[in-house]
């Protein structure tokens, strides 16, 4: 075989073997490789856990806002009066009332005793149109542990108590007017899982001239606009920002922020 040959075989070996020679990564360049894949990491998971969250507060949000309205609506059906006159169902008062304060306890149609305030009868009355697994009355005299629960899950606030939880972990404030959407999860915060709401009731109508029933998120439009008070719309006013949510409900903060994310359909801040 001449020398040509045998130098023609050996290159076309020498190719063969660099076509199937495979490249590998150094030790150093795969450390260098997976400290970038964890500071990538380390800075947008934390961003998308966010926004998950901030997503899944506005779900619930709309999801609580429609069921409160819907829940006033059924009342005329189910209690047979006007949505918003919580007076109406003929509670047994035994005949004592001193200047417009029930001066006993009254009676429910149900035969449950408790004070007579109207949150009272109002969480009574809202509770009806629910599936619920808890009612408490006045808890800061209660010694039912889950009432107390209820009460410390408000705790930016002096309550006095007046609560539904539904089977669905909702949780109603009636004294506060405040909706928590995930119930106990946390973070229990005013402007993310906690929202303010004010019913419309027949002290409205006489004093304000708004139709009795209405479920208004604090801070909307049409709350300020029923009012006639321009600075209870949330763009007039600085109770929805990033920090003043932070300091849940300290003056009131966070507590115009219902009527923000339903009006963005999102939580911007």
């Amino acid at each position: 075989m001449s020398n040509e040959i045998k130098l023609a075989k050996t290159l076309k070996i020498l190719d063969k073997n660099s076509i199937n020679k495979k490249n590998a990564f150094t030790l150093a360049e795969t450390l260098i490789t997976l400290t970038i894949i964890g500071v990538i990491a380390a800075l947008t998971i934390p961003n998308l856990i966010s926004k998950y969250q901030k997503h899944s507060y506005v779900v619930g949000l709309k999801k609580a806002y429609s069921q409160l309205q819907n829940a006033m609506k059924m009342i005329p059906i189910t209690q047979g009066c006007p949505a918003g006159d919580f007076d109406c169902v003929g509670w047994d008062q035994g005949g004592q009332n001193i200047n417009g304060n029930w001066a006993s306890n009254v009676t429910n149609i149900e035969g449950q005793e408790f004070n007579g305030y109207l949150e009272n009868k109002q969480v009574y009355l809202l509770s009806k149109q629910f599936k619920i697994n808890k009612l408490c009355y006045n808890y800061n005299n209660s010694t039912d542990k889950t009432c107390e629960k209820i009460k410390n899950n408000f705790n930016y606030a002096t309550n006095s108590g007046t609560s539904f939880v539904t089977n669905d972990g909702m949780i109603w404030n009636g004294d506060l007017q405040i909706i928590d959407i995930n119930g106990f999860r946390g973070p229990n915060k005013l402007g993310r899982d906690q929202f303010s709401f004010f019913i419309t009731d027949l002290a409205a109508e006489r004093a304000l001239k708004i139709p009795m029933g209405l479920v208004l998120p604090t801070g909307s439009k049409l709350y300020s606009d029923l009012q006639k008070l321009p600075t209870e719309y949330w763009k007039n006013n600085n109770y929805c920002t990033t920090e003043n949510v932070n300091k849940n409900g300290e003056g009131g903060k966070g507590a115009y922020c219902a009527g923000r994310v339903l009006e963005e359909d999102a939580m911007n801040y």
